[in-house]
């Protein structure tokens, strides 16, 4: 490569790295940066830049968003330079305004803005965003129109002896380590991609069934307070939310859905997964009628809580009982229709009290919840419908969630 590139820049500085925050256009990117290991290609553990590109299905999903999504956007990519002769250019700035003087403005910031002068003899790697990189070299061999948007891109200079390494390799961990992954609170809020959170916020700002004060919208966490009045919070709606779509996808059979947290489905698809889901969570509901009054009626701050609380105790009351009763479901999708499986789990007992949840997710002796044992409530849901075998590994499990010995504990009956 041995032709001219010049790219719109800002000169900055960060402890002690100096750096430029550039416009790049897709297209060049893909010609000019590689990954780090084509460039260093070197097996000394000591002398490793970067781990290697190993999700292979991020690459796809990022180019499929790139290709699908109108509202694309990427955040800055790290690229190491070496080698060749890159040029800084300063602009020369201009008041054009009465407003203040070209004097008010601290030296060093006006020579803040300039171009970056490459010559084609650089050897420019991806230091953070090799996913995005590889994303963007197959969007590109599938459609060339979006080479032209531009991606901000910021350079650092890399030295190859042991010095350079080291201090290339803490600026990658710096980069990853200390990266903060986005907070659930903030994709339910704000994601415009993810179809789970769009179907929550929908559903919470719309339906009648969620929007009355039924789901707590300030509480993100998997359970919630005996006494609250909404059934659930948002973040366990949301997680709900996840489980119903992913039955509805592998009842299905397709792969549309898994493209669905990275690229924005069309409008008519979200609104037929919106009823979809709808009709799922409310048959849900429905399995107990308390429950679908409660829901239903004006009231539902007064009867949610009493239905939590004893003589009635009732499991579809608590966010874990849903959660299991939802998993119950999804397990069943091999061997039963979606109808069918929503007929037999009517065998379930609705009360903690009873069997399997007596002395598995409920403590009788002190009224409370054990849910830590979810899952074994849910094995042992599986058993009694018929749907698992009876083994040692469930028989040891159930012996020590009730504390007697494994040759003293009974399965429970199952459903006739």
């Amino acid at each position: 490569m041995s032709s001219a590139l010049y790219l719109p820049a800002i000169q900055g500085q960060f402890g002690s790295w100096l750096y430029y925050a550039a416009l790049m256009r897709l297209a060049d990117l893909q010609k000019r940066v590689r990954y780090a290991r084509e460039i260093h290609d070197n097996p000394k553990l000591s002398e490793m830049i970067q781990r290697s590109l190993d999700d292979k299905t991020r690459a796809q999903d990022i180019s499929d968003y790139l290709i699908k999504t109108q509202d694309r956007f990427f955040n800055s990519l790290v690229v190491g330079v070496h080698g060749g002769h890159p040029q800084w250019h300063p602009f020369d700035v201009e008041v054009r305004n009465n407003a203040h003087r070209l004097s008010d403005i601290d030296d060093k910031d006006r020579e803040a803005l300039g171009y970056l002068e490459f010559n084609g003899k650089e050897n420019l790697f991806a230091l953070d965003g090799q996913h995005r990189l590889a994303g963007i070299r197959r969007a590109l061999e599938k459609n060339a129109e979006i080479g032209d948007d531009r991606v901000s891109v910021l350079f650092v200079a890399h030295q190859t002896d042991a010095k350079g390494l080291r201090r290339t390799r803490s600026l990658f961990v710096a980069i990853n380590k200390k990266a903060v992954p986005v907070a659930k609170r903030d994709i339910i809020a704000l994601d415009e991609v993810d179809l789970a959170a769009i179907l929550t916020r929908r559903f919470v700002d719309e339906q009648v069934l969620f929007n009355q004060g039924q789901i707590d919208v300030d509480r993100f966490t998997p359970s919630i307070p005996a006494q609250a009045p909404a059934l659930t919070s948002i973040g366990h709606f949301y997680d709900l939310i996840k489980l119903v779509l992913g039955d509805i996808g592998a009842r299905r059979g397709d792969d549309e859905l898994k493209l669905a947290t990275r690229v924005r489905l069309p409008d008519r698809t979200i609104n037929r997964y919106a009823d979809e889901v709808l009709d799922y969570l409310e048959r849900l509901i429905a399995l107990d009628s308390e429950l679908d009054t409660a829901m239903r009626s004006k009231s539902f701050g007064e009867l949610i809580p009493a239905g939590r609380a004893a003589p009635k105790n009732r499991l579809m009351f608590r966010p874990v009982g849903l959660t299991i009763m939802m998993r119950l479901i999804a397990s069943m999708q091999r061997e039963h229709t979606l109808a069918a499986t929503f007929k037999l789990v009517t065998k379930v007992p609705l009360e903690l009290t009873k069997a399997p949840f007596k002395g598995v997710i409920w403590d009788d002796r002190r009224n409370r919840m054990i849910t830590a044992n979810a899952s074994l409530a849910l094995a042992l849901l599986q058993y009694m419908l018929g749907e698992r075998q009876a083994d040692a590994k469930l028989r040891e499990r159930l012996a020590v969630a009730q504390g007697v010995p494994g040759a003293s504990v009974r399965l429970p009956a199952r459903f006739n």
